[in-house]
């Protein structure tokens, strides 16, 4: 398994990038796109205090040994595809043996979640039915108060009963 790290990116735009590179990048290894999985910490890279988010871009690559022959042309696709949306891309490959990486995969389920099969929820909204667009705080005074009123006739009915035992 291959995992890639994007420091320096906005993670809540990496996953639609991610979504549209995937392929391209389990080309530039030669592997299929299951072996490869991104990874997009809440993070920032800053210089002098100021951020460089999608500015500045660290990418590291934690890969198994045997790619480490093809470095050099995975390199070049990484930086083509990752300066589209950068102005600056640094790599940093990190290369383990094999047989220290250990897995558990469940075949009771899928591999990898996709929009195809993770679970959808519905919402309380029906569909076509048009959310409230009304003044939410028409007579909001009015509510209050009787609000208030409720609590306090509540509260004394809980005292009464306290007094009562």
């Amino acid at each position: 398994m291959i995992i890639i790290k994007l420091l320096g990116v906005d993670q809540y735009q990496a996953a639609s990038f991610v979504e549209d590179i995937q392929d391209q990048v389990a080309q530039a290894f030669e592997t299929e796109p299951e072996n490869i999985l991104f990874y997009a910490p809440d993070s920032f890279l800053i210089y002098r205090g100021v951020d460089q988010t999608s500015y500045q871009l660290v990418v590291e690559i934690q890969a198994p040994m045997k790619y480490h022959p093809i470095e050099e042309q995975a390199s070049e696709v990484l930086i083509k595809i990752f300066s589209q949306n950068h102005v600056h891309v640094r790599l940093v490959f990190d290369y383990f043996e094999e047989e220290h990486e250990h897995e558990f995969v469940n075949e009771e389920y899928p591999r990898f979640m996709t929009k195809g099969n993770m679970a959808h929820f519905d919402s309380d909204q029906e569909e076509g039915e048009e959310p409230y667009m009304g003044d939410a705080f028409e007579n909001f005074e009015e509510k209050k108060k009787a609000k208030e009123e409720e609590q306090q006739k509540e509260e004394q009915e809980r005292q009464s009963k306290r007094t009562d035992k």
